[in-house]
């Protein structure tokens, strides 16, 4: 297997229009688990002699998800692309390639060439293969970066298995042998009849039934789907450790006489507490040993001490604190249906963040999905909050920094009554395997900048704030769209925005483009960095700057990506501003220099006689800053191998004004 750090030519890159270009990698469906698949990639729109766009480098990023699928090798170039001109490989949970023509010329592909295929080893479940299109290049012979490419991502679905097949032995669910009528899929009645099995896949059936003195682990990170019923006669092991925990959904009924384990891994070597939800129906707070069990009272905003002999409510969130790691055991029949939380408090006259806050919990052994499914809200704020070990993250069913709505299996979550009488029905419909893809029926989501906030000394922790704007929302607090902020672990930088009512959010929806104000909290002096995201999701005309009313600067985020500052962690309200107007900051053309690089020397050079820069630095596509220095005389020639490869942001300041530009480095 060749597995190679990927890097590109360094070039001076503009953006060219093309005509619709499409990449796409291939699907391979109803497969064996167990067996490899070979993925093609293939191209239109490259054959300059019919109409298309010759072209000069390519290069890819192709996300996988690691519990499905396992990279094996790169086969089958094409005669045009030989394998000779190909660096390529993965890291395990994304396959990168690219492709430069040697001398630098125009090459005309046909339409519908398969480039070369990517074999995988799949280990079942279905699942997807996704472009990250802002990392995807190709290059013109001019070395301009073609624009308005279009990316199809590939899919991998398994084999619909036989009638019934029965498992003897000892080993992994894939283990074909051991199966009396193959690995089972979608239409098999799978019967663990002897011995003892081990999930290291993502496997599925019609029917599991699991006899007398047999066994199945479920190991951490792995899923089991029965899409019919589930009958335990035996042991069901669902193992958790510090990289997640197995899941299991049952889509018919759950019975048997077998003993039903559900280990969840708490980590508290931070200090920090866990907000957890039994998936069981009997457990008590018991279940956490010495550790201290509390109950969150919304009346009087605070908590309250369980007893051990407590019993933790179907769909009730609970905070556990401890000192260690430690794995804990929940056992019983697991919820397999709708779970109704009736009756939530709601306190008028509170704080209004924290009025009509309740601490429910994910009741199932796998994840669920704020979206998917039939949920029933009755006087709730639709915006979730998750805590992540130091701080919150919320999500408004579009956006957020809880991806996808994702909640955990037998994770705690906060929602929000807006009134007396509220309830939250949580669907069976919504459970899904963390580790599947999430199909959203909307489109990408428009107008939406993220801000993460962290201090340049530990990028470790860190936290996020949106800005949507939202025609129809409303410039207050929109129960319906914007998320309040709750407050982390003060110890880590806090970000988070003004409403036009001084409201304190972290998701905030406006019906206009305004200027919105962008507060944060630090306790440590120290230097600070706000990263901005979702640019590409705004028309390019937009104006989108980013004010710091202290040191009187201005930045363009299209330019820069990220703003740097110092604080002496002291609060400094009213400090920034995040503009959707012009807002008086000079920028050079784009014809004022010309840079260029190759083999990690940048070359620089003044096209208006403008012959010194005060200061040069060069950003990641994450807007990280990877280089800078000042007092440049030009032209200038910079030899700098620390540089990682790929997409930069190159920034000039001079006295005249700002200058940028895109950088492609290998």
């Amino acid at each position: 297997m060749k597995k190679v750090l990927i890097t590109f030519l360094a070039i001076f890159a503009l953006i060219a229009v093309h005509a619709q270009i499409t990449v796409t990698v291939g699907s391979a469906l109803l497969q064996n688990p167990g067996t490899d698949v070979h993925l093609p990639v293939s191209v239109k729109g490259l054959n300059g002699l019919t109409g298309g766009k010759g072209v000069t480098g390519l290069e890819l990023h192709i996300g996988y998800i690691n519990t499905s699928l396992t990279y094996d090798t790169t086969l089958n170039f094409n005669a045009l692309t030989p394998a000779s001109q190909w660096f390529f490989g993965a890291n395990g949970t994304e396959y990168s390639t690219n492709w430069i023509e040697p001398a630098g010329n125009k090459l005309n592909i046909p339409d519908n060439t398969v480039l070369f295929e990517i074999v995988y080893h799949y280990l079942g479940s279905a699942t997807t293969l996704d472009f990250d299109s802002a990392r995807c290049l190709l290059i013109d012979s001019a070395f301009n970066i073609i624009s308005g490419v279009h990316y199809v991502n590939g899919q991998i679905t398994p084999s619909l298995g036989s009638g019934e097949s029965r498992w003897n032995g000892t080993g992994p669910w894939i283990t074909a042998a051991n199966w009396s009528n193959g690995i089972p899929g979608d239409s098999t009645n799978a019967i663990i009849e002897t011995g003892e099995v081990t999930v290291l896949s993502n496997a599925v059936c019609k029917v599991i039934t699991i006899n007398e003195g047999t066994t199945i682990n479920l190991s951490a990170g792995y899923s089991l789907t029965a899409n019919m019923d589930y009958t335990n006669n035996g042991s069901m092991n669902l193992q958790s450790d510090a990289t997640g925990s197995g899941s299991l959904i049952v889509r018919g009924m759950v019975s048997g006489t077998g003993v039903n384990k559900f280990a969840r891994f708490l980590d508290f070597s931070s200090g920090m507490p866990n907000l957890v939800s039994s998936p069981v129906a009997d457990a008590t707070a018991s279940v956490f040993g010495s550790n201290t069990v509390e109950k969150y009272v919304e009346s009087a905003s605070s908590w309250m001490t369980l007893p051990s002999a407590s019993n933790l409510e179907t769909g009730s969130g609970y905070r556990i604190n401890g000192s260690a790691q430690a794995t804990f055991n929940f056992q019983g029949l697991f919820n397999s249906g709708a779970v109704t939380k009736g009756n939530l408090s709601y306190t008028a006259g509170s704080q209004a963040s924290s009025r009509g806050l309740n601490l429910l919990g994910n009741p199932y052994p796998s994840a669920i999905q704020w979206e998917q499914g039939n949920w029933g809200r009755t006087n709730l704020d639709y915006a979730v909050y998750v805590w992540e070990g130091y701080k919150f993250v919320s999500w408004n069913g579009s956006i957020g920094a809880l991806n996808d709505g994702i909640i955990p299996a037998m994770q705690g979550f906060f929602v929000k009554s807006n009134a007396p009488g509220s309830s939250l029905t949580i669907p069976a419909g919504s459970r899904l395997h963390s580790t599947q893809p999430f199909y959203k029926n909307v489109g990408t989501v428009s107008n939406v900048i993220s801000m993460r906030l962290l201090n340049t000394n530990d990028t470790n922790h860190y936290d996020e704030a949106f800005v949507q704007i939202l025609p129809g929302s409303t410039a207050g607090f929109d129960s319906s769209h914007d998320a309040w902020k709750l407050t982390g672990n003060s110890a880590y930088p806090q970000i988070y925005t003004k409403a036009s009512d001084q409201s304190v959010l972290s998701i905030n929806t406006e019906p206009e483009f305004v200027s919105v104000p962008v507060e944060f909290k630090t306790n440590t002096a120290g230097s600070y960095k706000i990263s901005f995201g979702g640019i590409e999701s705004f028309n390019t005309g937009q104006p989108l700057f980013f004010e710091d009313k202290i040191t009187k600067t201005v930045i363009n985020i299209r330019n820069t990506g990220a703003f740097v500052f110092a604080s002496d962690g002291t609060a400094e309200s009213g400090r920034f501003v995040l503009h959707f107007q012009e807002v008086g900051e000079e920028e050079h053309s784009e014809t004022a220099f010309c840079a260029w690089s190759a083999d990690h020397v940048i070359h620089i050079t003044a096209k208006t006689g403008n012959g010194q820069a005060d200061e040069l630095e060069i950003y990641n596509l994450t807007g990280q800053l990877e280089f800078s220095t000042g007092n440049l005389v030009l032209p200038a020639t910079i030899h700098q191998d620390n540089l990682t490869n790929g997409l930069h942001i190159m920034k000039i300041t001079t006295r005249d004004g700002i200058y940028t530009q895109k950088l492609l480095v290998r």
